[in-house]
Order: structure tokens, then sequence, then C-alpha cells
């Protein structure tokens, strides 16, 4: 919703001048998944901005874990998307809470370069160019952002559930903060890692 907001108001102001797309994807995981993805669009709609709604279905046979499934499954369905529309850029909210849980989870399965310089600014995803603007923006502040301009917003309930690796990591991060290991020292450090591969 932060990064909805943010792109309506670069619009606004001719910061931005190339026609934009909303896409929700509804992983059909919640009861009340429908209509959160529902109150994307009319949100879009308020703003002036098309919006489309994307459906996934889990494929029982598709190995690894639920949210690797759903991540890969939403990019698929965004990729096609763009690909049939012309599009030449996917752009997602990842913040920097998301970077510093990336690289904590693959500094725990012992990573190396590549995985340590956790997500990137910019990749590819089918051919279509990802870009994460929000990279380095807490999600504290994206928060703020929206209460400022009076905007809600859901929060995710797996984001809280404990069976998910990510969760769990987002759960310590009051004790990681005492030892100094905040997201933002966390992100740091996957940024110049970032920048060590790009340099090697």
């Amino acid at each position: 919703m932060a990064l909805l907001h943010l792109v309506a108001h670069w619009r606004a102001e001719d910061a931005l001048t190339r026609e934009v797309a909303v896409l929700t994807v509804d992983h059909g995981l919640r009861a009340s998944s429908r209509e959160e993805a529902a109150m994307v669009g009319r949100m879009a709609a308020s703003l002036g901005l098309p919006h489309a709604l994307l459906t996934w279905t889990r494929d029982e046979r598709q190995s690894g874990g639920l949210q690797e499934q759903a991540r890969q499954g939403r990019y698929d369905l965004m990729a096609a998307y763009c690909q049939a529309h012309d599009i030449r850029a996917l752009v997602t909210a990842h913040h920097l809470d998301d970077q510093a849980e990336t690289f904590l989870m693959r500094l725990k399965r012992g990573s190396g370069l590549d995985g340590l310089a956790a997500i990137p600014e910019e990749s590819t995803w089918s051919g279509v160019a990802v870009l994460r603007p929000l990279l380095d923006i807490p999600k504290e502040r994206l928060a703020a952002t929206l209460t400022e301009a009076g905007i809600a917003w859901v929060e995710d309930p797996s984001n809280r559930d404990q069976r998910f690796e990510r969760a769990r990591m987002r759960g310590c991060g009051d004790a990681l903060a005492k030892l100094g290991l905040t997201p933002e020292a966390l992100a740091r450090s996957a940024r110049r890692l970032r920048r060590a591969r790009a340099a090697l």
C-alpha cells in the first residue's frame, strides 16, 4: 500500500511519466485474502490507476515449502502479466526489514557471497526487470507514511506465524537489536556484500 501511494504521488508530480498498472496476487491461503486484494483494487481505482487481480492455485505436486511455492507462483503470475501487456519492469515493495530477515535466513544456512548479498535492488524474472526502490527504507517508516496519509493497510497474519522461518526471524528482532544487530546493520552488511560480489 505504501508503494501504491508513493507511485501515485510521484505520478501526480510528473516525476513518473510511464504508464503504471497495479497487480495483486490472491494466493487463496486465507479466507479474507480475496477481500484484501479487492481493497487494493479499490485504492488503486481511487488513485486513478488500473488494477489487475491475479489468482494463484497451489500445485500439490510442487516441491518446497508453502511460502516458497507461493513466492514462485506470485512472480510467475506477475511476470506473465507483464509479458502479455508489454510491461518491461515490475516494481515491488521489499523494504529494509525484508532485507535483514533474508540476510539472517541465509546466514543460518551457511550461504556464501551470493546468498549473503541478499535481495538485490534490481534483478530479472522470466525476462522482466524487477525493481525494488524501497529496499533501504524501514517498514516502520513506510507504515508512518501511510498513517500520515490516512491510508489503512492489512497485516498478513502469516507474518507472525511461527511455523514459517521468516516469522521466527522477525520474532527475534528485539533480542538481536540489543546486541547491535539491527535491521539497518544487517542490511548494511548485505549491501556491502553485494558491492563485493559485483566487483568480483
